[in-house]
């Protein structure tokens, strides 16, 4: 597949702010072009080998991180960093969506914000760094762009599904499910910070009106989200109201 001028200035662009240096920029073009592309050649099966590489290389780092944890610790927190929600965050805050191709159709059924895009086109990214320059350059890459995750979204050191917690104490009294929404995104469209609120309703016509809330941010949407619960199941008055009922 011949580089246009164009194409080439594009991928150019996109490896400074990956801050990545590909010898061959072919494989950066073939692991951005989706399979919709009248094209033989897709990104489809670098993103079967990305899915190996990137799971080799958070379980290595979990594996060094937490010597003291068990299997099922690590593959719980394993599963959620790798997960497509998490790699579609990651592949939104670096816009991968603009530089990807795919046809008309694609495009103009909103192909470049599609999740399921940004998460697969990720992957394929993660091993074309591999194929590019082998496991130590795809490794740095993929840690380097995870450390707002590791740092932030989940809180690696106390790792725990917040979300999940608050939900199961909210159903144990027979309340309405917490709400979310995200109520501010500030910063850059690559570092962007998003702030979310959870808000719980108590029993009773006013308690609907006035519900229990929390806000949380973080450089992911669902990280603010954990965080706005995590703040909410801390607040003193919110948990004396839990332990009373």
């Amino acid at each position: 597949m011949a580089l246009t001028v164009k194409r080439v200035q594009q991928l150019q662009k996109l490896q400074k702010i990956l801050q990545v240096n590909f010898n061959n920029l072919e494989l950066l073009n073939v692991a951005l072009t989706h399979c919709s592309c009248p094209d033989d050649v897709n990104n489809e099966r670098l993103e079967f080998l990305g899915d190996a590489v990137l799971k080799i290389v958070i379980s290595e780092y979990l594996f060094k991180t937490f010597a003291d944890q068990d299997e099922g610790f690590l593959t719980k927190v394993r599963a959620v960093l790798v997960s497509d929600s998490v790699l579609a965050e990651i592949g939104a805050r670096y816009a991968l969506g603009d530089y990807l191709l795919m046809s008309r159709n694609e495009a103009a059924t909103g192909g470049a914000l599609r999740k399921s895009n940004l998460a697969d086109s990720l992957e394929a990214l993660f091993a074309a760094c591999y194929l590019d320059g082998g496991l130590v350059c795809a490794s740095e890459f993929i840690l380097r762009i995870f450390q707002p995750i590791f740092a932030e979204e989940i809180g690696l050191a106390d790792f725990q599904d917040y979300k999940s917690v608050l939900q199961e104490k909210v159903q144990a009294l027979g309340w309405k499910l917490p709400e979310y929404r995200v109520i501010q995104e500030a910063g850059p469209e690559h570092d962007k910070v998003f702030t979310s609120e959870v808000l719980v309703a108590g029993p009773g016509v006013l308690a609907r009106l006035r519900p229990y809330a929390a806000q949380g941010q973080n450089k992911t949407k669902k990280g603010s989200e954990q965080q706005a619960a995590k703040n909410l199941l801390q607040d003193a008055h919110f948990r004396g109201i839990l332990e009373s009922v």
